[in-house]
């Protein structure tokens, strides 16, 4: 059951964080809720934690998690107001809505988690309650940081509350801020509890902490570090992969044990914000999926489709594919909702949908209380296999680690196909490929595209000719061929990093120089 005290404390917070000039700070506000007020008991102290955890939802359309994908190979979005298309075409600048976005929402979060540690030191709670409070605190800050170095770099580290005085800061090396990514993981995996209570899902657990230990520790090749904090999550014995891939990603299967960090979102009172993966996938023409992800996924006998022996038709494509292509992909001739999918009536001009997190179901698209997961168990299986790989290791943990994720999809082994004893780029090849298709949708794919640096990654945006798919009646008369969409083409001046927003560098000049390129 979700918490709805979200909503109630959400509003509270806010009416907290509104801001006073300098000649009020020694009066009481009449009219608002200020620190020498607030934090009298426990009720308002889980008030303003849960103010921190409002702040990660997305915050502007570029935000919103699938935008993440239409960025990198998997998808495509052709309306530039969105914010993701000129990311993709890496026409990024200082003064693009991407950037100046996440930058803000980010500081958001850390601004509100200084100020939660601060004021919580004094409030009338149990230390034991305290104790915990703190621990999710700190593991908002980090998870914020943690984005802030994926995307930028070196950032300013601010581990307390501000006086104007000390408002101007400059950008802190990025090895300095992960270790105090680390530190505040660490202490909130040493106080958090190993599972929440029905009226508390959706905050952050012990195992939430070593997750996001793992994957920072992971995006900087702490390669052994990472293989141990991921062995940490599998340890606890919390959680394990949902059976049916598909049902992951349904609202009737929230809170499964395969999820381990989500935000949770409440139909009439705390939907999704606009634009709603709803309206964003299954309405508007956003939803594009690219040829070239299609084209990834195996057939079922665990073979590319360019394989000779694969038992691929080019004109019936989809037939004995990796199911999980079905289960994340509204592809041409399948059913979407209550009709059949056909490219040619339809808008998205890549010809294909995403059907995960589409919420194709849902009554009111803009009403969509489907939550989003954030971080899952597959992903533990997953990040440890990479970080055993680029620590040397091809042994059979590594297999078995990929394999699990493999079996649940109905898939063949790695040993049974691309064969046992496989040299450390193969392996790296099979987990990357295994990556892409598991996490398809999720957000995860253009961060892997930057850690990895990978340019061939970026590449021009095909789909299928729409009009050679358009006898809705006789689908048989169909031709499935590949158009491009757009062109696009890596910027080596700039790099993989985004850049420093113009409009806080116009506030605080330390924050120069900018990343390479802009």
């Amino acid at each position: 059951m979700k918490n709805i005290n979200t909503i109630i404390a959400s509003l509270c917070f806010f009416f907290f964080l509104q801001g006073c000039s300098d000649d009020l700070l020694d009066k009481t506000p009449k009219d608002r809720l200020s620190p020498s007020t607030f934090y009298q008991n426990e009720a308002q102290v889980k008030m303003g934690l849960i103010g921190i955890y409002n702040a990660i939802q997305p915050s502007a359309t570029p935000n919103h998690f699938y935008q993440f994908d239409y960025m990198s190979d998997n998808g495509y979005c052709q309306d530039a107001w969105q914010g993701s298309k000129e990311v993709g075409e890496w026409l990024t600048n200082t003064s693009s809505w991407a950037p100046g976005a996440k930058w803000s929402q980010n500081y958001t979060i850390i601004s509100r988690a200084n100020e939660f540690l601060a004021s919580v030191e004094t409030a009338p709670v149990s230390d034991a309650v305290k104790a915990i409070m703190k621990g999710e605190a700190k593991f908002l800050r980090a998870y914020a940081y943690s984005d802030l170095i994926t995307f930028y770099g070196d950032v300013p580290l601010i581990l307390k509350v501000q006086t104007l005085a000390e408002a101007y800061v400059s950008r802190t090396p990025k090895s300095e801020v992960l270790t105090a990514i680390v530190a505040d993981l660490d202490e909130a995996a040493a106080v958090l509890p190993t599972s929440q209570t029905s009226a508390d899902r959706g905050r952050a657990t012990k195992g939430a902490a070593l997750a996001y230990k793992t994957r920072i520790l992971l995006y900087n090749e702490k390669w052994a570090e990472a293989a141990s904090a991921a062995k940490a999550v599998m340890d606890l014995g919390k959680y394990d992969l949902f059976a049916n891939y598909e049902g992951i990603f349904q609202e009737a299967n929230e809170n499964n044990a395969e999820v381990i960090f989500d935000i949770q979102y409440i139909k009439s009172t705390q939907s999704q914000p606009w634009p709603s993966s709803a309206l964003s996938l299954s309405s508007w023409p956003t939803g594009n999926v690219t040829a070239d992800l299609i084209n990834a996924y195996y057939m079922t006998n665990g073979l590319p489709i360019t394989a000779a022996s694969s038992g691929y038709n080019a004109q019936d494509p989809f037939k004995n594919r990796d199911s999980r292509l079905a289960a994340s992909v509204v592809v041409p001739g399948s059913v979407m909702g209550s009709s059949t999918f056909i490219p040619a009536n339809d808008q998205v001009p890549c010809g294909a949908r995403p059907r995960k997190y589409a919420d194709l179901g849902t009554s009111d698209i803009n009403n969509t209380s489907l939550n989003t997961i954030l971080m899952r168990y597959a992903d533990i299986y997953l990040m440890r296999a990479e970080a055993l790989i680029e620590s040397g290791s091809t042994d059979q943990a590594v297999y078995d680690l990929i394999n699990t994720v493999r079996l649940r999809a109905k898939m063949p082994k790695v040993d049974a196909v691309e064969g046992a004893g496989l040299n450390k780029t193969q392996l790296r090849a099979v987990l990357r490929h295994e990556r892409r298709v598991e996490f398809y949708n999720e957000g995860t794919r253009y961060p892997d595209m930057l850690r990895w640096k990978d340019q061939s990654l970026v590449h021009d945006v095909y789909g299928y000719d729409k009009s050679k798919l358009s006898d809705p009646a006789v689908s048989a008369n169909w031709v499935f061929s590949q158009i491009r969409i757009e062109t696009r083409t890596f910027d080596t001046a700039k790099g993989w990093l985004w850049p420093v927003p113009q409009a806080d560098i116009q506030i605080n000049k330390k924050l120069l120089p900018n990343n390479p390129g802009y």
